[in-house]
């Protein structure tokens, strides 16, 4: 029988190290602030976004973000989201849902009423679940639960918010 020497621990606690580093640095890399394009607007601003997930839309799969504008908390698919049925929601861990307010251009739900509550909520949260339908999916199926970590979310809205102000030359100087 072998025996766990001193040296032995010291590489598996190492290695134990350098793995939970790593996850730590991919739980954050979970949430971006960069310019992009506005799923809304269509002009380049700066935007929070999660990384991508992959779900199901009936027929195929479809990437979904999650991605906030400063203004709107957007729920961006590649397939069209059917708003028919009323209950496309986002969850906060197990607090009550919000409701989506509107779709834009058939791809983006967008939620813009109880904005400062979710994002309350993300900052202290765990993990949301945003419950989307596809169109069409016919015979009608089931809502499709797209589950993303929170974990790093408040350190990206930090950065949003500290960040991605205007240089100090963009803003027009005001006279008088």
């Amino acid at each position: 029988m072998l025996t766990d020497n001193p040296m032995t621990r010291w590489r598996k606690a190492r290695r134990l190290l350098l793995g939970l580093t790593l996850l730590a640095s991919q739980a954050e890399a979970a949430w971006t602030v960069a310019n992009q394009r506005d799923p809304l607007t269509r002009q380049t601003r700066c935007l929070l976004s999660s990384a991508p997930q992959i779900t199901s839309d009936g027929y195929d799969t479809t990437p979904v973000t999650l991605v906030f504008n400063g203004n709107d908390l957007l729920v961006v698919a590649e397939s069209e989201i059917d708003r028919s049925f009323g209950d496309l929601q986002l969850v906060v861990d197990q607090n009550p849902p919000f409701h989506a307010d509107r779709l834009d251009h058939n791809m983006t739900l967008v939620f813009d009423r109880e904005v400062p509550e979710l994002i309350q909520q993300f900052r202290k949260g765990s993990e949301v679940t945003a419950y989307l339908r596809f169109w069409p999916t016919w015979p009608v199926t089931q809502l499709f639960p797209v589950k993303f970590s929170l974990i790093g979310f408040s350190k990206a809205h930090d950065g949003m918010t500290n960040n991605c102000l205007p240089p100090a030359s963009a803003t027009p100087a005001r006279s008088g």
